[in-house]
């Protein structure tokens, strides 16, 4: 066996070496039979079980004879000597030696050619085109097929689903000539306006605000429900009014509630912590001259039936609380719709969601769209405050799904 060790204080520092442990049997071809033994003289301090050869290879092999003791030293200052007696009916340390050194060449044989390998699946992955990626069990005749047709590739390869990808494809063949497939510009404009047809958007509309206006964020935890929440606010305090109000109910997560006030401090907004639901409504009430109220909550695992359960204590129906799912991009598909699923009870009206500057592809907003009755409000492309939050329309969220572009996005 081999292990790869470091010499340094504690093993964290210093050269690293190759340990190679080698065994012989106590049976070997050409070897008489009788008692075999090796007598091990061991530190009282540290005990040791050995069991055949046993030994560390440095650099070089020690010469040694059968009749003599021999000491190996240790890769570092704290690896105490062991000494090792053989008898005439043991193999010769010549013998020994030879094959730990072979031991030791196949080892750099090996190690060479895990570099090349790595080599040249590296230069293999830099010169090749991208590659078309299918999610799912797929025969090969399959993947071949969707290669073959461009419309489908450039569909799956922005991380639509396949079977959105063909309805697609087909409805694009039935509306355009062969001759207009042709051309690229005219298909990618045909696909942004037949998905945009396929999503919902829905935007809270502030210029025809009337009355009151609550919303509240909830979702799983790490999805950026408090950053959204001062994005919007310092969007309408920018756009609208100064009427704004700031609860919190996320006494949970460590900090949460000290994040909300240096929002606050920085808007020159009220912010409100409560604990129990009948605060909440004390809350409410205390901010009734306010035009828009935002209510942060903790973040839930959509497997917490319980602590769902218990959010829903707080955001009654007959408070008239918009509730905004916050989801984010870079959540794989099943789990965002488990959790849509989960987050469902709540009464749920509206889907956030964030971190899209994070996502190579983002098809996932239509997959998640198509499954989803609930309209999009929001799409967040960042961590900034008020900048990094979109402002959508159908067109916008499907030239996004369509663009080409990695990395932040700001429009």
């Amino acid at each position: 066996s081999t292990r790869t060790l470091k010499n340094g204080k504690l093993g964290l520092l210093g050269k690293p070496m190759l340990e190679i442990t080698a065994a012989i049997d106590a049976t070997q071809p050409g070897i008489s039979e009788g008692p075999q033994s090796f007598s091990i003289k061991e530190p009282a301090i540290k005990k040791r079980k050995a069991s055949g050869f046993n030994c560390v290879v440095d650099d070089t092999f020690p010469t040694h004879s059968p009749t003599q003791n021999q000491k190996y030293s240790g890769l570092s200052g704290d690896e105490k000597t062991e000494t090792f007696k053989s008898n005439s009916s043991e193999p010769s340390g010549d013998s020994i030696r030879s094959e730990v050194n072979e031991l030791k060449g196949l080892v750099r044989d090996l190690a060479r050619e895990i570099s090349r390998m790595n080599s040249s699946e590296n230069s293999t992955a830099t010169n090749s085109p991208q590659s078309l990626q299918v999610s799912g069990n797929f025969p090969q005749d399959r993947i071949q097929q969707i290669q073959g047709d461009h419309i489908l590739s450039l569909l799956i390869n922005r991380g639509i689903n396949v079977e959105s990808s063909r309805t697609i494809a087909s409805f694009l063949r039935e509306s355009l000539t062969e001759q207009e497939l042709c051309v690229e510009d005219l298909v990618r404009e045909t696909i942004i306006h037949t998905i945009q047809d396929l999503i919902e958007v829905c935007p809270p509309d502030f210029n025809t605000l009337d009355g009151q206006h609550i919303m509240a964020f909830v979702g799983p935890t790490g999805v950026g429900k408090t950053t959204t929440l001062a994005k919007i606010a310092a969007f309408y305090l920018a756009g609208f009014s100064r009427s704004i109000a700031l609860i919190t109910i996320d006494t949970y997560r460590i900090a949460a509630v000290e994040q909300l006030k240096v929002y606050g401090e920085i808007m020159h907004l009220p912010v409100d912590v409560v604990i129990t639901p009948d605060q909440l409504v004390q809350a409410i009430e205390k901010h009734r001259d306010k035009e828009l109220i935002l209510i942060d909550t903790a973040g839930r695992s959509p497997r917490d039936e319980f602590c769902i359960e218990e959010l829903s204590t707080f955001l009654h129906p007959e408070l008239n609380i918009e509730k905004h799912l916050v989801l984010s991009a870079t959540t794989r598909e099943k789990e965002l719709l488990e959790t849509i699923r989960r987050f469902d009870p709540l009464g749920i009206s509206n889907t956030i969601f964030t971190k899209i500057d994070e996502c190579t592809n983002l098809g996932i907003l239509l997959n998640i769209q198509i499954q989803n009755s609930n309209p999009l409000s929001y799409v967040t492309n960042g961590q900034r405050v008020p900048e990094d939050l979109l402002e959508i329309s159908q067109k916008k969220v499907a030239e996004l799904i369509m663009s080409q572009h990695e990395g932040p996005m700001h429009g």
